[in-house]
């Protein structure tokens, strides 16, 4: 029997924009829409995916690099897709131009094109973020960034995935040593920002252990205080097996199509 279709992309991620394209059985639901549509339909159309199969995008959190205002004309309506948003999020993207007969709340696991979403809310800034396990069947793939910080639940909820993709937006030399305000840094790197190199590489290394990735996908680089370079020099001298399933995305470009894996079968009482 053919495996239903379970494929992920990023079509791009960073501080002026993120969105990844996910196809399932039934359709292709956007995590994020942070490009302008035009944008989008080119990224999505340059990896072999269809726009007009998309059926929703399924909102991380509200900041303009997950959401761009242009989707207000490409939304809702009769025939666009949905909007899915956690419940606490709902007023701040009405308050960007959408209106609220587009949006669907939600605070609980829901499914999408044949794909299950599970959120978990984690720290950053005042609204929080979300992340997500992304699964079809017993395949799974997991979604974090804007995490603020690392905590042990973040951890254990992204377990089990087969394909993690996890922000990695700075190196801390380079973020000390930038001419940013004192008050950017300190939201950056205070605990309710972003997550480090060493931080995204401790998370994935706990994963790792537990049971092994085919591909650790990097996500949201800052331009100006990280780089690909450190970040493969890192992985080489402290994770060399993950180092060999790095996927490191970019601003500008689509990153390689990954299809998650069956995973290992979760074992009962009668198993003994």
């Amino acid at each position: 029997m053919t495996a239903a279709p379970f494929r992920l992309c990023v079509l791009g991620s960073g501080s002026s924009g993120n969105c990844v394209a996910v196809e399932g059985p039934a359709g292709t639901v956007l995590v994020d829409c942070g490009f302008s549509p035009r944008d989008t339909r080119r990224r999505m159309e340059s990896m072999g995916f269809r726009p007009a199969d998309v059926r929703a995008v399924v909102l991380t959190h509200p900041d303009s690099d997950h959401l761009h205002t242009g989707w207000t004309r490409s939304i809702g309506g009769l025939a666009g897709p949905r909007l899915l948003v956690r419940r606490r999020h709902v007023d701040a993207v009405r308050g960007r131009g959408f209106e609220r007969g587009w949006i669907d709340a939600f605070d609980d696991a829901f499914d999408c094109a044949g794909i299950r979403f599970e959120p978990l809310p984690i720290p950053h800034d005042s609204l929080g973020s979300t992340a997500f396990r992304i699964s079809v069947g017993n395949r799974c793939a997991a979604h974090a960034t804007d995490c603020g910080r690392p905590t042990e639940r973040l951890v254990q909820f992204l377990r089990g995935a087969d394909v993690l993709l996890l922000e990695s937006n700075y190196d801390p030399p380079m973020q000390l040593a930038s001419r940013r305000s004192p008050f950017l840094i300190e939201r950056i790197m205070g605990g309710s920002g972003h997550l480090s190199n060493e931080q995204a590489l401790g998370i994935a290394e706990t994963i790792h252990r537990a049971q092994p990735l085919s591909a650790l996908v990097l996500l949201h680089l800052s331009r100006e205080c990280n780089c690909p370079r450190l970040l493969d020099r890192l992985y080489h001298e402290r994770a060399p097996a993950l180092a060999a399933r790095l996927v490191v995305t970019s601003q500008r470009k689509p990153s390689r199509v990954l299809e998650p894996a069956e995973g290992l079968a979760l074992a009962t009482l009668f198993d003994a």
